[in-house]
């Protein structure tokens, strides 16, 4: 009889295996000047998350998120144009943000949680620490806000000052809406 119990237990167990989830994401960032906010939005590529289940649950997810750096639009082209010469667009046209993290750092049973992302930005990696917040998972498909800032300097994004005295401020904060879709 307890090998029985043994038996099924071990049968019962259910294995490791991997799924490609799709993904989506809706970005805005923002920052300050001497005269005035500014911030603009863009779409991240569209990519594919590596989530390892167990038991029908996502225990880890790894994914690269890539952002066209051209693409970003603040909605003033002038700026939009000091934007992409500062950001080096021409030699390093994408941004990179990765995650490999355990899924319940991502679905903490109480938000906001904290996710490690590796950004590399002007082909410089960095590590920043982003907010997650807004979780749900409805059937096959997990939602979130991940929110995290960017210091332009650690970056190695110089901004000239316009005029000597209008100066951009160095932190610019992310807010990503983001949509892992079971396939």
């Amino acid at each position: 009889m307890k090998i029985f119990l043994c038996l099924s237990l071990l049968f019962s167990i259910s294995p490791l295996h991997a799924e490609t989830w799709s993904g989506t994401a809706q970005i805005t960032f923002g920052g300050t000047s001497t005269l005035h906010a500014w911030g603009g939005k863009v779409a991240a590529e569209a990519f594919k998350a590596d989530v390892t289940m167990s038991g029908g649950q996502p225990q880890r997810v790894k994914a690269e998120v890539t952002v066209k750096a051209a693409n970003m639009d603040t909605a003033e082209p002038k700026r939009d144009a000091n934007m992409r010469k500062a950001m080096q667009v021409d030699a390093h046209p994408l941004i990179v943000g990765k995650i490999d993290a355990k899924f319940s750092e991502i679905a903490a049973a109480s938000t906001p949680t904290k996710l490690p992302i590796e950004l590399n930005l002007l082909g410089k990696p960095q590590n920043v620490s982003g907010t997650i917040s807004n979780w749900k998972l409805n059937g096959k498909k997990a939602s979130f806000d991940l929110d995290f800032p960017v210091s332009m300097k650690a970056s190695g994004i110089s901004v000239p000052a316009v005029l000597l005295i209008i100066r951009v401020g160095d932190g610019v904060q992310v807010h990503a809406s983001v949509t892992l879709t079971q396939n």
